[in-house]
């Protein structure tokens, strides 16, 4: 993506920025100068990335001119309040964000660990709390209470009140008394201190394991939800459709707070080291030989009962002959051209005295855009020019049911200098990637 200044007054501005003003005062020491060097290379990479954004985002125009761009214009208005982007900022923020999301690291890898069964004690507590929010979903109210007792000043208080030394594992008990140390701070990680490049690279791991699930979703989601095989996603739409219609009908019947227990406990016992080997041996033994036959299976199915031989879609379009009177005194009429619109007099081209607009032949006319001229159509008259005469509202018009055509007519009752017939022809959509 390169900037290049369009106009006389872009180069001058651009110029000021890289080279600054001639007439700027100089400083007055080294220390400052050197201060005011690094503030202006700053200012001049701010000044410069909001060139380049500025020329690649879309304008107004671009924005309003068709529905893509849509996504982008509401982002584009949901960041107006917010700061532009910068470097400095960027970095800042990066730093800022680095030496704090540690928390959310240690969350996960508990979790992780909760999975895989690094502690079967730590594992089977937290099955038997998820039991109990199953069967009796109304402690969910208490969970948050109870991360923040036992969580946060529980640990808070015993660090102040740490218990005494003992030969023997025990239940930690509290010692009495004032407190015997100082009370703990979550505070930042100073930068460039070993928690602050592990959580540097914990972002980087997190930034590819995205990545890597993006990219799997995708490839798994693709195939059948993006119509590319319409045969194929035609049958997914309608299995979808028939399991959840009878799911809306049986859920109110199922015992759910049991089958998410069971889902639960299922999700927990497939993480154990053990019943991963067992499951990855169970599929390479009998699932990986019979998923090519069972995609081909389900592929003649698809092929048997979905049958997709729709025609496509065809409408009428229209194009209007317009005439001009050579002489008010003489009833002839000089060929004018084809124009999409009938040029009535309250026609907005009309109105601006501007001339109509369109070809000179009727076989220069086009389809619009994406359709085509259907096979073997032709265009034809429309032999009833009181219908289309109604339906477009047109005012001050006198209607010759004999020649079809549609005079102008003035305040005296007269014809006036332009008439028009309507001809119509058969179009049909495209398909994709048709010329």
């Amino acid at each position: 993506m390169n900037y290049a200044p369009r106009t006389f007054r872009e180069f001058a501005a651009l110029k000021d920025i890289l080279y600054g003003n001639d007439d700027s005062p100089t400083a007055s020491s080294s220390h400052h100068g050197g201060g005011a060097r690094e503030s202006r290379r700053d200012h001049i990479t701010d000044k410069l990335l909001e060139r380049l954004f500025a020329s690649a985002l879309p304008t107004a125009d671009a924005l309003n001119s068709g529905s893509s761009m849509t996504d982008v214009a509401e982002r584009l208005q949901d960041q107006k309040n917010r700061p532009a982007f910068s470097v400095p900022v960027m970095a800042r923020n990066f730093s800022r964000l680095n030496a704090r999301i540690g928390v959310v690291f240690r969350l996960q890898y508990k979790i992780l660990r909760i999975l895989i069964w690094r502690n079967p004690n730590h594992t089977f507590s937290a099955l038997a709390i998820y039991s109990f929010i199953c069967l009796y979903p109304y402690l969910l109210v208490l969970f948050p209470v109870a991360v923040i007792l036992l969580g946060f000043m529980v640990p808070a208080f015993v660090q102040r009140h740490p218990p005494p030394p003992s030969p023997l594992p025990s239940f930690p008990v509290p010692a009495e008394g004032p407190p015997l140390a100082e009370a703990r701070e979550l505070r930042p990680v100073p930068e460039l201190s070993r928690d602050f490049l592990m959580n540097m690279r914990d972002i980087q791991n997190a930034m590819d394991d995205f990545t890597r699930m993006y990219d799997r979703v995708v490839g798994l989601l693709t195939k059948p939800t993006s119509f590319k095989d319409e045969r194929y996603s035609s049958a997914v739409y309608i299995a979808l459709l028939v399991v959840g219609a009878f799911m809306f009908v049986i859920s109110p019947y199922l015992p759910w707070r049991h089958i998410l227990l069971v889902w639960g406990w299922t999700v927990v016992c497939i993480g154990h080291p053990k019943a991963r080997r067992i499951l990855k041996s169970s599929h390479d033994m009998y699932l990986s030989p019979r998923e090519h036959e069972l995609s081909n299976y389900f592929d003649s199915l698809v092929e048997k009962d979905i049958v997709l031989d729709e025609p496509p879609e065809q409408r009428h379009v229209e194009i209007f002959e317009l005439q001009r009177q050579k002489n008010s005194d003489v009833d002839e009429w000089d060929d004018w051209l084809f124009s999409a619109a009938p040029y009535d007099t309250l026609s907005p081209h009309r109105a601006s005295r501007q001339r109509p607009q369109g070809v000179r032949f009727l076989d220069e006319v086009l389809p619009p855009v994406g359709w085509k001229f259907a096979q073997n159509s032709a265009w034809k008259l429309d032999l009833r020019p009181t219908e289309w005469v109604l339906q477009r509202a047109v005012v001050g018009a006198d209607v010759d049911n004999d020649s079809k055509w549609v005079y102008d007519k003035t305040l005296s009752g007269r014809r006036g200098e332009w008439r028009r017939r309507r001809w119509v022809r058969v179009c049909e959509r495209q398909g994709a990637g048709a010329e």
